[in-house]
């Protein structure tokens, strides 16, 4: 997957309460989409990129005893959580995960053992924590003041200053 090049895309995921064990996915930048037929009534839940917690990358056993792993989309709510990829090998695993982490814009989480789920980048709420950016130039953080021609210039002195009255004369203090 890459994610510069993804558009919205659809895929059928297994749902134990929906008719017919099916609900169909739509996956879009800022908006997940299922659609799932419930006691015979059709139900379509949009539900905004934001309200999910990340992206969690869990390494599973199969019934007959193979690993495997799996990317999910992981929301407090069970039913709504999205299962993204699965795959045998771990060559584009990781790949694959951090490519999703960054076209949901959501932060990356690693399963150790079933339900305990860890961080795998260091945040403090929504905002990431890491090296600061580097200063590029020398002086940068005297950007913000007066360029340097304008420094030259006096400053004004008020006691030297004349008010001018509605009529246009100048009156001196």
């Amino acid at each position: 997957m890459k994610s510069s090049a993804m558009t919205a895309q659809s895929l059928n995921a297994c749902d134990a309460r929906a008719d017919g064990s099916q609900r169909e996915v739509t996956l879009a930048r800022g908006q997940i989409l299922i659609r799932r037929r419930l006691n015979g009534i059709d139900m379509k839940v949009g539900v905004p990129a934001r309200a999910y917690r990340g992206v969690v990358l869990s390494l599973l056993q199969s019934s007959s005893g193979n690993a495997f792993y799996r990317i999910n989309l992981w929301h407090r709510d069970p039913d709504l959580a999205v299962t993204l990829h699965e795959a045998l090998d771990d060559r584009e695993i990781v790949a694959e995960w951090k490519s999703w982490a960054k076209y949901f814009g959501l932060p990356k989480f690693i399963e150790r053992e079933p339900g305990q789920i860890e961080g795998a980048e260091q945040n403090l709420g929504a905002v990431a924590l890491g090296r600061g950016w580097k200063i590029r130039r020398r002086g940068a953080a005297l950007s913000k003041r007066r360029p340097r021609i304008l420094t030259r210039r006096k400053t004004g002195d008020a006691s030297r200053m004349r008010q001018i009255c509605s009529d246009g004369i100048a009156v001196s203090e």
